[in-house]
């Protein structure tokens, strides 16, 4: 079983483990992914951004620079972060999950995902495509 330290804002911790941001994960995201780390036998740093009640953008940028792997639930996210998105997506880091099809992401980024498969023991398992 892993362990896991679950970050939100305002806060950061600066170790060597590896680390996840989850950008509004829906609940099913989040079910998924726990059930992945069950799995796994390490220590990983779990940043959560979601809704709180207080916009934290500064922090939001902060953590993305630190952490090892992004995932955005673009369905999940209120409208007035939708301005991010192109910032993230284009995050060499950054896995994106949305229902929406043409999506002009998909000029930016390849790393549209479905589920959760690509964690791979705390690393990034490229798929096949």
């Amino acid at each position: 079983m892993s362990d896991i330290t679950l970050i939100t804002p305002p806060d950061h911790i600066l170790n060597d483990a590896y680390s996840f941001l989850l950008i509004y994960p829906s609940a099913h995201i989040k079910n998924e992914f726990n059930d992945i780390l069950a799995k796994l036998d390490s220590h990983y740093n779990v940043y959560l951004y979601e809704d709180s009640g207080i916009v934290h953008p500064d922090w939001l940028f902060t953590t993305a620079k630190v952490v090892d792997c992004i995932i955005l639930d673009i369905d999940n996210c209120p409208s007035d972060l939708s301005t991010m998105f192109g910032y993230f997506v284009a995050n060499p880091k950054t896995y994106w999950l949305t229902k929406g099809e043409n999506m002009l992401y998909n000029s930016i980024s390849n790393k549209r995902i479905f589920n959760l498969d690509f964690i791979n023991g705390g690393t990034i398992e490229k798929k096949q495509q």
